[in-house]
């Protein structure tokens, strides 16, 4: 059985707000009572598709692949910011894509990767929620999760272990299913709607700081 409001729903939406990183980081660090996650980012310079080198690239249009309709979005911005993560700093990109050329918009999915290797940190799709009571079971959300991670991250998926499971309702009843897996050095968060669709996938990379008021 899920584990019902073990993460109200305003933190598991936050997971989804990729364009404030402190805040999502802090939501997906909150099964932890003890810990958040920090991300210290500094902007860089705004780039184009043009200035991406081809492992980026290639992540990039890999991510369109397992998501098809993102391949039909535009690209709204393309930020390279300095960010320290548990490995150390690196250049890491914020790419945004638009259902509209204007990038006036609610649908739209947000990209992280770094810069040099390619590697994919994270995937935000915000086009909303469906309305609905229905819900798929544990089983379902934890075999769903991980072909979402399989999908996206190929043999690397292999070393993540299911970890714990959450899902959490709006008064609108819009749902979504948390399930956290984890490898030897870092979790994953894999954000689902009510019916397993991928909203959210972050790597839990950031640098972790104990609370205020926790020290003794």
């Amino acid at each position: 059985m899920f584990k019902h409001q073990a993460l109200p729903f305003t933190l598991i939406a936050a997971l989804l707000l990729s364009n404030t990183p402190v805040l999502s980081n802090e939501a997906a660090a909150a099964s932890s009572p003890k810990v958040k996650a920090t991300v210290n980012a500094s902007k860089l310079e705004d780039l184009s598709i043009k200035d991406l080198n081809p492992k980026a690239k290639a992540t990039l249009n890999h991510v369109k692949e397992v998501i098809p309709y993102l391949k039909n979005y535009h690209i709204a911005s393309i930020l390279k910011e300095n960010v320290v993560t548990t490995s150390g700093p690196i250049e890491r990109l914020e790419i945004i894509l638009s259902s509209t050329p204007e990038g006036t918009t609610t649908h739209f999915g947000v990209v992280h990767l770094n810069a040099s290797t390619g590697e994919l940190f994270g995937v935000d799709i915000q086009n909303g929620l469906p309305s609905s009571k229905k819900l798929i079971d544990e089983k379902e959300a934890f075999k769903k999760g991980k072909e979402h991670l399989k999908r996206l991250f190929g043999k690397q998926a292999e070393t993540y272990k299911f970890s714990e499971i959450h899902s959490s309702s709006s008064q609108d009843n819009q749902t979504q299913i948390l399930v956290i897996y984890k490898s030897p050095d870092h979790s994953i968060y894999v954000t689902m709607d009510s019916v397993g669709e991928l909203k959210t996938v972050k790597k839990a990379i950031y640098p972790e700081a104990e609370l205020e008021g926790n020290h003794k």
